[in-house]
């Protein structure tokens, strides 16, 4: 998956618009390549306790973490680092998304990319 926007809502949850993506792996360099989808973004919700894993960094807070390295965010923290991404990164940075029995991403795990 593509994520192009997250954000908190009044309610306290964290939604997503997220859209398929294409993962395979770039065995030159032990990485992902990702090919973003051209469907339409979807609308998702986080459940409260979910997790964001994420293995590359996000600006500095995560530098130097190594790549087998998870390093779990709540929701709203997400938000904060996603949204300091420049917007023109979100197509070649993909998530692997786990949802429960009523649709809410309950662990999003970023893909390693340089």
């Amino acid at each position: 998956m593509t994520i192009n926007k997250a954000w908190t809502a009044e309610d306290g949850l964290t939604y997503l618009s997220v859209r398929p993506a294409q993962k395979k792996i770039n065995t030159q360099f032990d990485t992902w390549e990702i090919t973003p989808g051209t469907d339409l973004f979807t609308t998702v919700p986080m459940a409260k306790d979910a997790q964001a894993l994420l293995t590359c960094p996000v600006r500095d807070e995560v530098a130097g973490a190594s790549r087998a390295e998870l390093l779990p965010y709540p929701p709203a923290h997400f938000v904060t680092l996603l949204n300091q991404l420049d917007s023109g990164l979100y197509d070649g940075v993909g998530y692997d998304l786990v949802f429960d029995e009523v649709g809410q991403v309950t662990s999003l795990k970023s893909l390693y990319k340089p």
